[in-house]
């Protein structure tokens, strides 16, 4: 019991030690995908729509999708606040000019990180692995 204890408290430890404050909002209640990328940067464009082409998914999952380019973040799919770009990238570790993708887990826990566009099957399989993805689904 101890062991299970002490397991328990070092994964939300270490979870929230990859936070993203700035989407406290959400915490809770949504997953968000992020994506960074510079102005023009078709990665961004295709990885928008490999996602928004499954918006049913997307809102089974209850998933935000948030784009930022450069210095300005928009939400491309759900509603959430304005995004403030400059904290995403601060708290995501992301610098200008990079492209990254970044899930987001309902504890506010960054779940995964590609610099390469992600398939939604890829995307959607690491969401439905999730313990409290699985316990929605009963």
């Amino acid at each position: 019991m101890t062991r299970l204890l002490v397991a328990l408290i070092f994964v939300l430890v270490s979870s929230q030690g990859f936070a993203m404050n700035s989407l406290s909002d959400l915490t809770w209640k949504k997953r968000v995908i992020i994506v960074f990328a510079d102005a023009g940067d078709q990665r961004l464009e295709r990885q928008v729509k490999i996602l928004t082409d499954r918006r049913p998914e997307l809102e089974e999952r209850d998933l935000v999708v948030i784009s930022v380019i450069n210095d300005e973040a928009s939400t491309a799919f759900g509603n959430a606040a304005k995004p403030d770009a400059a904290a995403l990238r601060d708290e995501a570790s992301v610098k200008k000019g990079s492209f990254q993708v970044i899930l987001v887990g309902k504890d506010g826990g960054i779940k995964l990180r590609s610099d390469t566009v992600v398939p939604d099957v890829e995307l959607f399989d690491v969401i439905d692995r999730m313990p409290m993805r699985q316990a929605e689904r009963g």
